[in-house]
């Protein structure tokens, strides 16, 4: 696998970090949820594999490109959740596609009694050279911080800390 993108971003989360499960908030994310919280999110569905690893499978638009993700459970802690997406389609039209791995890292560090910080760490890789030699041709020219994969981690991580936030305010992992 050859490394075609990461992104990180980050957003504070106006509640203590004991109120807060990452974990138990990524694997019972709603449809409507995750949709809310990008405008290229479509839906979102749970489960659990035959290991007892729970699944999140992820449906958006990412730079105008279809994409269905599996992200399996990897590390799951409270403060801190790893999930990978070893099968991830990339729709480049209707008949076309390029698999790739997605590796997406959620986050918490305390600021102080009443806040932290989420950071949200998004790597995509693939096997698919030429994929990767025209993604890397057609972004050349543009700013890390303006490519369209940074753009929609920066779109969905402050969303993603305010639905955080809420149900950490109304106790929902106490």
């Amino acid at each position: 696998m050859k490394q075609l993108g990461e992104a990180v971003a980050q957003a504070t989360i106006l509640a203590p970090i004991d109120s807060i499960n990452i974990s138990e908030w990524l694997f019972g994310l709603k449809s409507e949820e995750y949709a809310a919280c990008a405008t290229g999110h479509q839906s979102a569905a749970q489960g659990r594999l035959p290991s007892g690893k729970r699944v999140s499978m992820n449906v958006e638009h990412v730079a105008g490109f279809f994409m269905v993700q599996h992200y399996i459970e990897t590390i799951s802690e409270k403060d801190r959740v790893l999930v990978v997406s070893p099968n991830s389609i990339l729709w480049l039209d209707d008949k076309k596609y390029v698999l790739l791995q997605i590796t997406w890292e959620l986050s918490l560090k305390k600021l102080d009694e009443n806040s932290c910080v989420l950071t949200c760490k998004v790597i995509s890789e693939t096997e698919n050279e030429p994929f990767i030699q025209r993604v890397h041709e057609l972004t050349k020219e543009v700013n890390p911080a303006e490519t369209p994969f940074q753009l929609h981690i920066n779109e969905e991580t402050p969303l993603f800390a305010k639905d955080i936030e809420a149900k950490a305010l109304a106790g929902v992992w106490t």
